[in-house]
């Protein structure tokens, strides 16, 4: 594909997506500020696109048709009640982290110490890449999406990052902890997350004792997990500290313990109430306040509908899950049923996260789901490294996504998925760099042979490489069994506007602007200076085996151009 058709597409893409944000694709008057349930009767297949993408990571046209067939209530139960259809991806089998036995390393020279902490490192990363593939080949296959997008919504909320906790089973835990209560009860969630270790470590209150008290963990659960700023005073912050002294895990068998040696008796007094409090007693004060119901209420309407929504939508939401006693179920299925879901307010209103962008591609286009790597790899150069936010608050979400530095990786990501156009020739000056390190590498390795050692760190070494090495070979090998011809074929597309049409009804919920349509129709038909596409012969079943080769790269590069549009990157 022609450089320039791409940079005509994706420039100046952050003003475009903000303005065309919101643009409806629905005649029907729906009120944006409703929570009133639309007729059953007015649910379109446009409306059951909208909720899987919002709900889940989208669908191919054949999977919307089926879901939409259940009608509004039915594909909202189908979402919400998943627990009825089995998962088919087991956790990977990781045992806890072993322990460093401190003891043993004072009795080793400084060297053998130094050598000894870095083979633990990169075990529990190699421990830590396969807890993360795992989660990403659940993302792709998934059959119950609602669970896995909560899943994705409680690491953001919820967020604690293996750069501090440094340990592969710690995150492995609270990710399933996460799934277990995805659509469950939100109080249930936040007494067992605040006792989780990968939280207990990441937000240091394992270092909460008597006498010191650590103010992090209780500081966060009131700005961020629950109230919200301007919601508590540095006092309730000190006081709750005290409460959570002695919460801690046992380091062997990652479970929560209770050290009451550790643990501050004395009278406490936090959001007005006073006593013996400890940990319990302090999340139980924070969940009877309105504050919280709000802010869970507001971040998921906002996550699944549209930004900043109105306090009206809030406090009615807010409402449901006091008096549901923090159920979430029966609020989502009140927001998914909603006039205000289905507003045109709501239409193409978020960007797609980076988590968000390259799963949908892969199940709207119906691929074979690529190496989990590959997902991994993209989504952190995009500015979403799972496991890895970038600091307690998570990741600011929304227009944040599209930056300058991110515009040009998404386009490159989209075209890695569908393998578009050529890979292009090596480069003899990186290739040579390669072979050089290669060779420093074994030489290294040699000499410690002769030595009469072979060094731990050449064996790591040589480890991580050939890791490298067999996870591009996957990603290298990977078939994304796309056939657009044999999909132009079924179809029976016959004009540059039916093709487009047929795609964009795959990708697209935003319509496309008459300029980008003009480009990529320019492209079909050849009158930009390239070769045209011969939708007559795909329809007529009269390619030869090299037309059908070169219709085939033809189609993938239009269909790159497509998800290189600012449309593409909004849900």
């Amino acid at each position: 594909m022609k450089a320039h058709f791409g940079i005509a597409l994706v420039c100046g893409l952050c003003p475009t997506i903000l303005s065309i944000r919101g643009a409806p694709t629905t005649g029907l008057d729906r009120d944006a500020e409703s929570l009133a349930a639309i007729p059953a009767d007015s649910f379109t297949l446009e409306d059951a696109r909208h909720l899987l993408i919002r709900a889940g990571f989208g669908g191919t046209p054949e999977e919307v048709a089926k879901l939409h067939a259940l009608g509004l209530d039915g594909m909202v139960s189908w979402l919400v009640d998943y627990e009825q259809r089995p998962e088919g991806v087991p956790p990977p089998a990781i045992i806890p982290t072993p322990v460093l036995d401190y003891r043993k390393l004072r009795t080793l020279s400084e060297n053998e110490r130094r050598r000894a902490r870095r083979r633990w490192r990169i075990d529990d990363q190699r421990r830590f890449a396969r807890v993360r593939s795992w989660w990403v080949e659940k993302l792709l296959t998934t059959r119950r999406p609602l669970e896995e997008r909560m899943t994705l919504f409680w690491h953001n909320h919820f967020t604690s990052s293996y750069q501090r906790v440094r340990n592969a089973y710690h995150m492995l835990l609270q990710n399933e902890l996460l799934r277990e209560h995805a659509t469950g009860n939100f109080a249930e969630l936040l007494h067992e997350v605040s006792k989780d270790p990968a939280m207990l470590e990441y937000l240091d209150n394992n270092r909460n004792r008597k006498g010191r008290p650590n103010e992090n963990f209780a500081r966060e659960v009131m700005e961020l997990f629950t109230l919200g700023v301007g919601h508590y005073s540095e006092k309730d912050i000190k006081e709750a500290a005290r409460a959570f002294t002695g919460w801690t895990f046992n380091r062997g068998g990652a479970s929560f313990v209770f050290n009451r040696r550790q643990h501050d008796f004395g009278q406490k007094t936090v959001l007005g109430r006073t006593g013996d409090l400890d940990g319990d007693d302090v999340l139980d004060a924070l969940l009877s306040r309105p504050e919280c119901s709000e802010l869970i209420a507001r971040k998921l309407f906002a996550h699944f509908a549209y930004a900043d929504p109105p306090e009206s939508i809030v406090k009615e939401l807010a409402q449901e899950l006091r008096d549901r006693g923090y159920e979430l179920k029966p609020m989502l299925r009140r927001m998914f049923k909603s006039e205000a879901f289905y507003s045109p307010k709501a239409r193409g209103s978020l960007v797609k996260s980076p988590i968000v962008l390259l799963v949908s591609t892969v199940r709207m286009l119906g691929i074979n789901p690529p190496p989990p790597e590959l997902i991994v790899a993209g989504a952190a150069r995009l500015g979403q490294n799972l496991m890895y936010p970038p600091n307690v608050k998570g990741w600011e979400e929304g227009g944040a996504w599209i930056t300058t530095a991110t515009l040009l990786d998404r386009y490159n990501f989209c075209r890695a998925l569908v393998k578009a156009g050529p890979t292009g020739p090596p480069n003899p000056r990186r290739s040579a760099i390669q072979r050089r390190g290669q060779q420093q590498q074994q030489g290294r390795g040699q000499r410690d042979a002769r030595g009469g050692r072979q060094s731990a760190e050449a064996r790591l070494r040589a480890m991580q490489m050939m890791a490298r090495r067999r996870a591009q070979a996957r990603v290298r090998n990977w078939d994304p069994g796309l056939d657009l011809v044999g999909l132009v074929a079924r179809l029976e597309v016959s004009t540059a506007d039916q093709i487009i049409a047929a795609l964009g009804k795959r990708l697209l919920y935003v319509p496309l602007s008459e300029d980008r349509e003009h480009i990529l129709r320019a492209f079909v038909t050849g009158s930009d200076g390239t070769k045209p596409l011969a939708l007559d012969k795909i329809v007529s079943g009269k390619l030869d085996a090299r037309g059908r080769r070169d219709a085939e790269s033809k189609l993938r590069e239009l269909l790159h151009l497509l998800m290189s549009t600012p449309e593409f990157q909004l849900s």
